[in-house]
């Protein structure tokens, strides 16, 4: 399966503030680093009190966006010319 639109959605619901649907695109996707990531942002907006640990994990998960969608495009591109 390719994650690459679920890492449009991550970053869609985010700059729209749909964390609903984060947590449902976290329980559906089958990337488990990715799904953690998710969890460990909403965790911190839910939770913490220091708006530093909020941006830490935010920032993160967007790391692991750009890491994995760069990735997958990687993998297309390959199967596109072998």
């Amino acid at each position: 399966m390719n994650h690459y639109t679920d890492y449009d959605k991550a970053l869609y619901y985010t700059y729209c503030c749909s964390w609903d649907q984060l947590l449902v695109l976290m329980v559906q996707t089958e990337d488990e680093v990715f799904s953690k990531r998710i969890e460990h942002f909403l965790h911190a907006y839910k939770y913490s009190k220091d708006l530093s640990e909020v941006d830490k994990q935010l920032q993160l998960l967007f790391q692991y966006i750009d890491h994995a969608s760069q990735k997958a495009y990687v993998q297309q591109m390959e199967e596109v010319y072998t």
